[in-house]
């Protein structure tokens, strides 16, 4: 009798323990991934921003169609 009783509270302190760890480990994932989040919306604004910039730029210094004066020289040549 005495034995089964400390068999059940061998195995109950072994469950708390693996309960504890696993929502641990669950807490670890949850807040790595909150973090993450976080961490896009507040880089995802200037990438954008940054992004849309250099678009501009280089539609500013050659517009489509455009041939750049080493191109005609290389038409002309051939």
């Amino acid at each position: 009798m005495i034995g089964a009783i400390i068999g059940l509270i061998g195995a109950l302190v072994v469950g708390v323990v693996v309960i504890g760890v696993v929502l641990a480990l669950l807490g670890v994932l949850f807040g790595l991934a909150m973090g993450l989040l976080g961490l896009a919306l507040k880089v995802l604004p200037i990438v954008l921003i940054g992004w849309v910039i250099v678009k501009l730029v280089q539609r500013s210094e050659r517009k489509r169609g455009a041939l750049s004066a080493s191109d005609r020289r290389w038409l002309d040549s051939h």
